[in-house]
């Protein structure tokens, strides 16, 4: 284990990460950036120079998973203030000396977002947060309602032209106008339309009634109700 660590850190001192040394100075750096909410609890590694960057030493240097991939997401959208001026994100993956980063807009569509500006994504995070106490939410039915309802307003409404589930341009084509701008987008519209997040798909986002509980009978009515079976 120590001569694991050991390697990460030497490979470290002669990565990628040198260009990132060249170019910043150490007062640009701001280690485990916060942010400006009570809502949530959340630090990310490193703000630089417009860069986000989170550092992983996980084993998993070909693939971008989930687990990796949601928390830039939540930190950008966290700074609601732009204290960080961030317009790439990144990570370093350290058992590799990788540094993989993308320009914010390109990350979002990387993740599947509909283009929108930066600022209205923070503006649904913030309010999509409202009300909830830092890293506990109880289930409640009114609150995924609430959260529905405001996925609802976010559904995509796409100009002629433009992709129905990105809502970006669709490519030019001799025949009828094209619906998707790509064949991912065209399989992820059912999934959005299920969801009620498209047209032509279920409404799902009233208030579903409540599943009643089911009150079992006491001993005494068990022995009445067997009581007036046929024999």
């Amino acid at each position: 284990m120590v001569a694991d660590v050991v390697a990460q850190l030497c490979k470290a001192a002669d990565s990628p990460l040198d260009a990132l040394r060249a170019r910043t100075r150490p007062e640009d750096c701001t280690p485990g950036p916060t942010f400006p909410t009570v809502r949530i609890s959340a630090d990310a590694d490193l703000a630089v120079d417009g860069l986000l960057l989170d550092f992983k030493s996980t084993r998993y240097t070909r693939t971008l998973r989930q687990a990796d991939a949601w928390p830039l997401l939540g930190y950008l959208l966290l700074d609601t203030a732009d204290r960080y001026r961030i317009d790439t994100v990144g990570l370093y993956l350290s058992r590799s000396g990788t540094l993989a980063s993308w320009p914010v807009e390109e990350y979002l569509e990387l993740l599947g977002a509909c283009h929108r500006d930066i600022a209205v994504f923070r503006g649904a995070f913030t309010e999509l947060l409202e009300g909830c106490t830092a890293d506990y939410e109880p289930y409640e039915q009114e609150e995924e309602d609430r959260v529905r309802l405001l996925l609802r307003r976010l559904a995509p409404i796409a100009d002629p032209g433009h992709c129905l589930v990105c809502t970006q341009r669709c490519p030019d084509s001799d025949r009828r106008p094209r619906e998707f701008c790509s064949t991912w987008c065209r399989g992820r519209a059912q999934t959005l339309r299920n969801k009620g997040l498209l047209p032509g798909g279920p409404t799902l986002l009233l208030s579903r009634p409540r599943k009643e509980r089911l009150e079992l009978p006491d001993d005494a009515e068990v022995v009445s109700l067997t009581a007036r079976l046929p024999r």
